[in-house]
């Protein structure tokens, strides 16, 4: 039982370690990080609309053409997701701008607040970054980037102190 809880630990460690390259990563070159993780899920969605255009054969009737045409704009989509990257990433950039704004709204409309100030302040903020993001691509691909990057480095870090702990567990059992 031993063994297999530290094969476990040694897998986990091995996940806290990509992770935690990623987040490097991510931070060092956020852009360029971002870039190719987009330019990977657009080769993932043409492999996937592939596959649903091909199991579409397998179907009869309404659901064929459903699934064909489901894989046909995948396809289509993953084209323009592969061939326009910075495209792909100003929208992204854009829908977190607005998400980001109507959370700043939502804070701002907060009445069950005690200290009611702090929330309109946050949302104001909010608000102001939001904006910033929708006309300043640039700004919002390197924050989403950091931000992302230092998410993974804390998130590597924990499974790395869950890999000590099992192993620890392993060796005193």
């Amino acid at each position: 039982m031993s063994k297999t809880f530290r094969t476990l630990a040694l897998i986990e460690l091995f996940g806290a370690a990509l992770l935690i390259l990623l987040g490097f990563m991510l931070i060092w070159w956020p852009g360029l990080t971002l870039q190719s993780l987009v330019m990977f899920c657009g080769a993932f969605l043409l492999v996937e609309s592939i596959s649903a255009m091909i199991g579409a054969w397998r179907c009869y009737g309404v659901l064929r053409w459903l699934r064909g045409g489901v894989g046909a704009l995948g396809v289509a989509l993953a084209l323009l997701i592969v061939l326009l990257p910075g495209l792909t990433l100003s929208f992204i950039a854009a829908a977190v701008g607005l998400w980001t704004i109507m959370c700043g709204l939502g804070l701002m409309t907060e009445k069950t607040a005690r200290r009611r100030w702090l929330y309109v302040l946050a949302g104001v903020l909010l608000v102001l970054a939001g904006i910033w993001f929708i006309f300043n691509h640039a700004a919002a691909i390197i924050t989403i980037g950091l931000w992302a990057g230092m998410s993974l480095l804390v998130l590597g870090m924990s499974q790395v102190a869950a890999a000590i702990a099992v192993w620890r567990a392993a060796k005193n059992s």
